[in-house]
C-alpha cells in the first residue's frame, strides 16, 4: 500500500510492509526510488539502503517479531529547502532502550552474529533518533 502527497517540490510517501524477511526484496526497490526522487548521489544510494534495510530488518524481527498480524510502517519527507531526507521505521513491538545495547565493536561481541544493526544505521545515516519507547527509528540524511 503506498501514498504520496508532494510539498512544494518534496514530498511525503508512506510504505507498509508485512512483518516477513522477504519484504526487504520489495523495501529495497521502494528505498531506490525514494532516493533517486530525493537526488541522492549514485554512491551514497547504496549507503542509504543498508542503513534503511537495516531499521527494516530490526522492526520485522524484533520489534514485530514476524507476527503476520503486525506491519512495519515506513515514512519518507523530503525537505529540499533544507536538503534533508527524514525516513521513520515503526514497529508495532513493545520497543526497547537504545541505551542499553552492548557495543559491537568490544572484542567480546565482534564474533557475534548479531547486534550491528543499530551500529551501521548510526554510521551511514547522518542522525538517527530513536522514538516512541524505540518501536519507531527515524533516520536523517543529507544526499
Amino acid at each position: 500500500m503506498m501514498s504520496s502527497s508532494l510539498i512544494s517540490q518534496g514530498f511525503i510517501r508512506e510504505e507498509f510492509l508485512r512483518s516477513h524477511l522477504d519484504e526487504i526484496i520489495r523495501a529495497e526497490d521502494i528505498l531506490m526510488d525514494v532516493a533517486r526522487s530525493a537526488g541522492f548521489a549514485e554512491e551514497r544510494i547504496p549507503l542509504f539502503i543498508v542503513a534503511v534495510t537495516e531499521a527494516i530488518s530490526n522492526a520485522i524481527l524484533h520489534g514485530n517479531r514476524q507476527e503476520a498480524a503486525k506491519q512495519v510502517q515506513l515514512r519518507f519527507v523530503w525537505n529540499p529547502e533544507d536538503h534533508l531526507l527524514t525516513v521513520e521505521v515503526r514497529d508495532e513491538g513493545e520497543g526497547f532502550d537504545p541505551s542499553n545495547l552492548p557495543d559491537p565493536t568490544e572484542s567480546e561481541n565482534l564474533l557475534r552474529e548479531t547486534g550491528r544493526g543499530i551500529f551501521l544505521m548510526r554510521n551511514l545515516a547522518d542522525e538517527v533518533i530513536f522514538k516512541e519507547r524505540g518501536r519507531c527509528v527515524e533516520l536523517r540524511f543529507r544526499p
